[in-house]
């Protein structure tokens, strides 16, 4: 069956969501689907770059914060894998010399669109106010 990018992207940010929710730990939906509603708005005004990195340097230890903060990096990276679009872990990519800052675009845009449908079923499946 041929399927659309749009379609792939929604079919995969469901099953992320899935996953985030079959955990069963209220606290980690709560923060993820938190972070996931805020995620836009860190790359777009700090760059997919340092949001990443960010969420990088958040996500050590067993908190239901960090849980969320390496779940949400995870879903990017391997969307971003399966889109063919990077080989390695994305922040390493991203730093990386051989990386063009077309490529930073592109993906860049791919994650925006991906994002747009985690916030969506998060909203509708995940626990936790739309404002926290």
């Amino acid at each position: 069956m041929l399927r659309t990018l749009e379609q792939d992207r929604a079919n995969n940010a469901w099953n992320c969501i899935k996953k985030v929710k079959s955990l069963n730990e209220e606290q980690i939906e709560k923060r993820y689907k938190s972070f996931v509603n805020k995620s836009s708005a860190l790359v777009l005004t700090n760059g997919l770059g340092n949001t990443l990195a960010f969420y990088r340097s958040k996500y050590e230890g067993n908190s239901p914060e960090a849980q969320a903060y390496k779940i949400l990096y995870t879903h990017i990276d391997e969307w971003l894998k399966k889109q063919s679009l990077i080989d390695q872990d994305v922040t390493q990519w991203i730093f990386s010399e051989k990386t063009t800052s077309l490529d930073v675009i592109r993906a860049t845009k791919e994650i925006l669109a991906f994002v747009s449908w985690l916030k969506r079923f998060a909203a509708a499946e995940l626990k936790g106010d739309e404002t926290e």
